[in-house]
C-alpha cells in the first residue's frame, strides 16, 4: 500500500517563507466561501420566484445555517482539530459543498432549503473556513494583523467577483445550471488543503492545554474517589470491628454499631467468615453478648439498602464526570472567569448581525424599491469594492502601534450602526448605492480585527476556544436577527424596521466595547 508523509513546518516558517502560501490558500478559500454567503440576497431573489416563498421562511433558512455553523463549530474545533489535520477538514468541505450546491440546484421544495442551503452549507462553510481562521493565526505572528486583513480582502475579492460571475449564469443557465456550476467551484478547497501544511509550533502548547484539561478533570475525580473512599473506608472499618468481635474482642458489638454516637451501616458481613471463626458454636440467642438484641434484622436489610444506594451514586458520578470530561473537551470554560472575554463575546453578539446580513438583504431591499435585477447586481458588486477598499486598508493599519485595535473597531461600528438607522432615506439606485458603500466599508472591519482582537484579549494560546466562542455568539446573532428581520418585513411591508433594529445592536456594542480599558486596570 502506499502511503503518503506530507511534510510539516517548523517554527522558522512563522511570518515567512511557506507561511506565504498559507496566507494564499487562505485568501482563495475566503474567496469562495465569504463570496457565496455574500452572494445569498441573488438566490433569495432565485429562490422567491422559483417556489413563490415569503422573505421570513427564506429568512429563517439563513437563521438555520448560523445555527448549523454554530453547533459544528464548536464539534470541528473541539474534537475535529484532535483527529484531523487543517488539510484534511478544508479537503472535507469540496465534497460537503458540491453536495450542498446539488442539493439546492434540485430541492423540490423551499422547506429542502433547510437541509442543503442551511445545513450542508454550513457544515462546509465551517470546515474550510475555521482551519483556514487557525492556519493564519499559527504562522503569523508579528504580521498576524496584516495576515488577517490580507484573507478577508480574499472575501471582498469574492464578494465582488462572484455577483458578476452569478448574474451572468442566471441569465445563460437558470438557477438550476447556476447551482450546478457553483458546485464545481468547492472542489477547489482540495488543492487549497493540499497548500495548508501542518506546522508544529503548536505541539508545546497543546500539551500544555491537554495537560490543564487532565488537571481539571482529575481534581474532580480525585475529589468523588474521596468521598467514596470515605464511605468505603467507614463499611470496612466496621466489618474489621465485627469480626475481631466474633473471635474474642472484648469490645461490644453495641459499642462498635454505634461508633461515637453515630449510626454506621453494617455491610460486607461474611457469613462464611463467622462459621469458621473459633466461636462456631456460640449460641447467639441467650448468649452473654446478646448478638440477636444488639443486632436486628431490619438493621441488615437498611445496611443492604443504603449500599445499593452508594453503589447507584457512584455509577451517577461516573457518568457526570464521563459527560463533564466531554465538556472539557469541547471548550475550556475557565475563560468566562475573564471580564475581558466575556465582554469581547457580548460585543460579538451585538454587532456580527450588522455587519454581516445587511448585504444579504440589499438585494431583496433594493427589489422592493423598484430596481431591475441588473441594477441589483451593481449594487451588490458596489458593495463589495467598497468592502474590498475597507479591507484592504486594515492590511496596513491593523498592526499599527498608535491607535488601539479595540479603538479602530469601535470607530467603524458606531459609524456602520449609524449608517442603518438612516435606512428610510435610502430610496433608489444612488442612495442605496451610497449605503452599500458606506455599510460594507465600516461593516468589514469586524472581520478583519475580531479573530486580532481575541489573540489580543486571551492569547494565542486559547485562540481556538475563542474562535469557537466568536463563531456560536456570531451565529446566534444572525440566526436571531435574521429571523426579526424577516418577520418584521411580512408585518411592515418592508425592511427598514430590520435595519432600525441592526443599527441599535450595532451602536450598543460599540459602547460596550469602550468598558476595555477599565476591564484592564
Amino acid at each position: 500500500m502506499t502511503t503518503f508523509n506530507f511534510r510539516k513546518s517548523s517554527s522558522s516558517s512563522v511570518d515567512r517563507g511557506w507561511a506565504w502560501i498559507v496566507l494564499l490558500a487562505c485568501f482563495l478559500e475566503y474567496f469562495i466561501i465569504l463570496g457565496m454567503f455574500k452572494s445569498f440576497g441573488l438566490f433569495f431573489v432565485q429562490y422567491q420566484k422559483k417556489y413563490a416563498t415569503s422573505a421570513s421562511i427564506l429568512s429563517m433558512v439563513l437563521s438555520v445555517q448560523t445555527i448549523v455553523a454554530s453547533v459544528s463549530s464548536i464539534i470541528i474545533m473541539g474534537i475535529g482539530t484532535r483527529y484531523l489535520t487543517e488539510r484534511t477538514m478544508v479537503m472535507c468541505a469540496a465534497i460537503i459543498g458540491l453536495a450542498c450546491q446539488l442539493g439546492n440546484a434540485y430541492a423540490p421544495f423551499a422547506e429542502f432549503l433547510f437541509f442543503t442551503h442551511s445545513a450542508l452549507f454550513a457544515i462546509s462553510a465551517m470546515f474550510a473556513h475555521l482551519p483556514s481562521m487557525l492556519m493564519v493565526g499559527k504562522y503569523f505572528e508579528k504580521h498576524r494583523g496584516m495576515a488577517n486583513a490580507i484573507a478577508n480582502v480574499g472575501g471582498s475579492f469574492g464578494g465582488l467577483a462572484l455577483p458578476f460571475l452569478l448574474t451572468f449564469l442566471f441569465s445563460e443557465y437558470g438557477l438550476e445550471g447556476t447551482l450546478t456550476i457553483a458546485g464545481g467551484l468547492y472542489l477547489h478547497f482540495l488543492p487549497i488543503g493540499l497548500l495548508m501544511r501542518p506546522i508544529d509550533r503548536e505541539q508545546n502548547t497543546k500539551k500544555d492545554n491537554k495537560k490543564k484539561e487532565h488537571d481539571k478533570i482529575s481534581d474532580i475525580n480525585d475529589h468523588n474517589e474521596y468521598l467514596i473512599s470515605n464511605d468505603k473506608e467507614n463499611n470496612l472499618r466496621i466489618e474489621y470491628d465485627i469480626r475481631n468481635t466474633f473471635t474474642g474482642s472484648k469490645h461490644s458489638l453495641h459499642s462498635l454499631v454505634n461508633l461515637n454516637g453515630k449510626s454506621h451501616s453494617l455491610t460486607n458481613i461474611d457469613s462464611t467468615h463467622i462459621r469458621n471463626s473459633k466461636i462456631q458454636s456460640l449460641e447467639l440467642c441467650g448468649s452473654s453478648m446478646n448478638l440477636a438484641s444488639t443486632v436486628s434484622l431490619d438493621m441488615i436489610n437498611t445496611a443492604k439498602s443504603k449500599n445499593q444506594m452508594d453503589s447507584a451514586s457512584s455509577k451517577y458520578n461516573e457518568k457526570r464526570n464521563c459527560c463533564i470530561q466531554f465538556l472539557f473537551v469541547l471548550f475550556d470554560f475557565s475563560l468566562f472567569k475573564d471580564a475581558k472575554f466575556v465582554i469581547l463575546m457580548v460585543f460579538s453578539f451585538l454587532v456580527a448581525a450588522g455587519c454581516t446580513i445587511p448585504v444579504t438583504y440589499i438585494a431583496p431591499f433594493a427589489k422592493d424599491k423598484g430596481l431591475e435585477t441588473d441594477m441589483i447586481g451593481y449594487l451588490l458588486t458596489i458593495s463589495a469594492a467598497s468592502d474590498l477598499i475597507g479591507r484592504t486598508l486594515f492590511i496596513f493599519i491593523s498592526d499599527n502601534k498608535k491607535i488601539q485595535r479595540c479603538h479602530m473597531m469601535t470607530i467603524a461600528i458606531m459609524a456602520n450602526g449609524i449608517v442603518c438607522l438612516m435606512a428610510s432615506f435610502y430610496n433608489d439606485f444612488v442612495t442605496l448605492a451610497v449605503f452599500g458603500i458606506l455599510q460594507a466599508s465600516f461593516g468589514g472591519t469586524y472581520y478583519s480585527l475580531i479573530n486580532v482582537l481575541i489573540v489580543d484579549f486571551i492569547g494565542l494560546e486559547n485562540l481556538s476556544h475563542g474562535l469557537v466562542m466568536g463563531t456560536v455568539t456570531r451565529g446566534t446573532s444572525i440566526a436571531i436577527t435574521s429571523t426579526l428581520v424577516g418577520f418584521i418585513r411580512d408585518k411592515t411591508g418592508s425592511y427598514v424596521g430590520g435595519f432600525y433594529l441592526m443599527g441599535v445592536c450595532l451602536i450598543l456594542g460599540g459602547f460596550l466595547l469602550l468598558l476595555k480599558p477599565f476591564i484592564s486596570k
